[in-house]
Order: structure tokens, then sequence, then C-alpha cells
């Protein structure tokens, strides 16, 4: 996927959603890497529903989810706190 086009999706989620910017730029981040949320709910070790839930900020990733989330997306230290504010 072209960085236009999820920018474009990111602009799109931001004014028509409730999302938090940086969970619209995680969602952003896991279709980059072709990544899912069944794939990375089974890393994580948590529900579908829990995943979608933190996934669409009602509720929080913990500092553990937040770790093997950056490993598996490839997020280096530095953007910890784009996608994790």
């Amino acid at each position: 996927m072209k960085i236009g086009v999820l920018i474009y999706d990111c602009v799109t989620q931001l004014k028509g959603g409730d999302n938090m910017p940086e969970l619209v730029l995680l969602k952003a981040r896991i279709r980059e890497k072709k990544s899912s949320y069944g794939k990375l709910c089974n890393a994580l070790g948590i529900s579908y529903t829990a995943f979608w839930n933190k996934i669409n900020g009602r509720s929080a990733f913990d500092i553990v989810e937040a770790s093997k989330l950056a490993a598996i997306l490839d997020i280096s230290p530095d953007e910890i706190t784009i996608f994790f504010a």
C-alpha cells in the first residue's frame, strides 16, 4: 500500500470517527505490514473482542501489549509515543 493511500485513510477516519489519532496511525501500520486483528490478538494472547476494544479506544493497551505490538509491527522505540500516546 502506498503512503499516500495510508495518509488518506488516516485523514478520512479522523474526519468521520471518534478514533484517537494514534489509533488511526496504528491501524494504518497494521495495514502497511499486511497484518490483521486476528493475527495480532493471537500474538498478544487476548480475545478478538478485547483487541477490537483496544484498537478502537474503548480500553487501553497495557505496556506488555504495546511492546509486543511494537515488535511485531516494526515500531522503533523512538516511534512508540506516536502509536501509543
